[in-house]
């Protein structure tokens, strides 16, 4: 029998292990490596593959992208499936708050990220102590304080943070859709001059494209499929599609200004609409920025529907000059 394998990361799994004393349990959640799963209520449970009598991924149900459960169900479902894509450096669960550190790359990577039971995610002592332990955690590792709030389902926990003086930094749309719904082409469609190709890393070709680096890293924690899009054998379009617990998440979808309007970028999303599909996936979400009009636009015009909205709240608990990874911190 097969065991699980990094190529079932972010699958939805059910693993029956036979322990010592004879008896089974049966691990059911997201393969996060391939002797740990990571249940719901996001603790993970690691597990010996010798011990396994026999293992499964669990099909995921058709449901229309971002229905069906309650609302603060599927935010908290698609954040902990944007966040396990997107891996920090180092993270600490702190009851349903998840801290995270990456050097300062990104505030996704770089802030905490509720993810309990409203209107406070859970934390272990109280919102007064969470926050408390999220200023201590960005001291330790030499970064600005910055809570990452999903809304409306923590809309009471934003309040808090504005009357206690965290400010506003950012605000990012979380749009969604049905990989089925997409007007997926085969690439053999597509004009002459274009070519696709996937890699499973950020090469630097794909990466030429982006213009940073530094994401690259973060990127490379979590397996993922590389989408380049190459004109005249010159790269000009570039996204990355992961995937978590039934949901294919789209993040660095990119192309050159001289391929803008040319349906470049609908070309992407549409292929990788595809990949999706193909890994048995038909959810996709993205994240995007609140003043990235034309990437707004691109997702409008392709289906894509608005499901909640998440902010950043940061402190001015570290200054600019005092943490070295500050200036970094660019969002997204």
């Amino acid at each position: 029998m097969m065991k699980p394998s990094a190529a079932d990361m972010g699958k939805r799994v059910s693993v029956r292990v036979v322990d010592a004393d004879g008896s089974t349990r049966d691990l059911v959640g997201t393969l996060v490596s391939p002797t740990t799963v990571k249940r719901r209520d996001e603790s993970e449970v690691e597990f010996d593959p010798a011990a396994i009598s026999h293992w499964r991924v669990v099909a995921m149900t058709s449901q229309k992208a971002g229905t069906g459960a309650p609302m603060s169900v599927r935010v908290r479902e698609i954040e902990a499936a944007a966040a396990c894509t997107w891996p920090a450096e180092i993270t600490v669960m702190s009851g349903g708050w998840l801290l995270r550190s990456s050097g300062g790359v990104t505030r996704r990577a770089n802030s905490a990220l509720p993810l309990g039971n409203p209107p406070f995610g859970d934390p272990d002592s109280g919102v007064e102590h969470a926050v408390a332990e999220v200023v201590e955690f960005a001291r330790m590792h030499g970064m600005r304080p910055a809570i990452q709030v999903a809304l409306p389902v923590y809309a009471p926990l934003d309040e808090h943070l504005a009357e206690s003086g965290w400010e506003a930094a950012s605000e990012h749309h979380v749009l969604v859709h049905d990989a089925r719904s997409i007007g997926v082409r085969e690439p053999s469609t597509l004009p002459r001059r274009w070519k696709l190709r996937h890699e499973d890393q950020p090469s630097e070709a794909w990466r030429s494209v982006q213009g940073r680096d530094a994401e690259a890293i973060i990127m490379s924690r979590w397996p993922a499929d590389y989408l380049s899009l190459w004109a005249d054998d010159i790269p000009v379009g570039a996204g990355r599609l992961a995937i978590s617990d039934g949901w294919g998440v789209i993040t660095r979808v990119f192309v050159s200004p001289a391929c803008r309007r040319s349906g470049a970028g609908v070309a992407i999303m549409e292929e990788l609409a595809r990949v999706a599909l193909a890994s048995g996936v038909e959810r996709l979400a993205v994240q995007v920025s609140d003043d990235n009009r034309p990437a707004l636009g691109l997702y409008a015009r392709l289906g894509f529907r608005h499901h909640h909205t998440y902010r950043h709240r940061v402190h001015e608990a570290l200054s600019a000059q005092e943490s070295p990874s500050a200036d970094k911190a660019l969002g997204g």
